[in-house]
């Protein structure tokens, strides 16, 4: 290869490193982790040094009775625990331990969803004290769950009714 080739070569490869430098940089500031109460209070267990102070994306089930703050003060106190992802259903502290539940303070608007019992995702910063420290809040709307569930308890309600009744079930075709 002559000079010129050589250059043009050198050139290419610290251009293209620059921007996957760049590219690499920027991803690596906007990317989040999602993680459950528990899964994020056993990693700071394990190894503090990897959760204190990193960005991360926690979503529970807001327990009952937890929620404290008012919209005149924007500033909210409530503790999450772990749920499951296909049915949101309202839970007590009682029936949360220290390893599953993480206090969460946050400073602005909610949303109009967010109450107890409902799903909340919160993006922010844990810090040594266990107290979780977030930027913002979403809450997931459980309508669609509590209509679901809702007419599975009367279709179970009315079967059982006409059991007893001595009707059989229709035959669907």
């Amino acid at each position: 290869m002559n000079k010129k080739k050589v250059k043009l070569l050198i050139a290419l490869v610290v251009i293209i490193g620059g921007i996957g430098a760049l590219v690499y940089s920027s991803m690596k500031s906007t990317v989040t982790y999602y993680m459950k109460p528990s899964e994020i209070l056993a990693k700071a267990r394990a190894d503090g040094k990897a959760v204190y102070g990193e960005r991360v994306r926690v979503g529970g089930i807001v327990i009952n009775k937890t929620v404290k703050g008012s919209a005149a003060t924007r500033k909210w106190e409530f503790m999450v625990t772990d749920g499951r992802e296909d049915k949101i259903v309202p839970v007590a502290m009682v029936k949360t331990t220290p390893e599953n539940r993480l206090l969460v303070k946050y400073k602005g608007i909610v949303p109009d969803t967010f109450k107890e019992g409902v799903m909340a995702i919160s993006d922010g910063i844990l810090s040594k004290d266990g107290v979780f420290t977030a930027d913002t809040v979403m809450a997931k709307c459980p309508s669609k769950y509590e209509a679901s569930q809702q007419k599975e308890k009367e279709m179970a309600k009315k079967g059982a009714a006409d059991k007893k009744a001595g009707r059989a079930a229709p035959v669907s075709q």
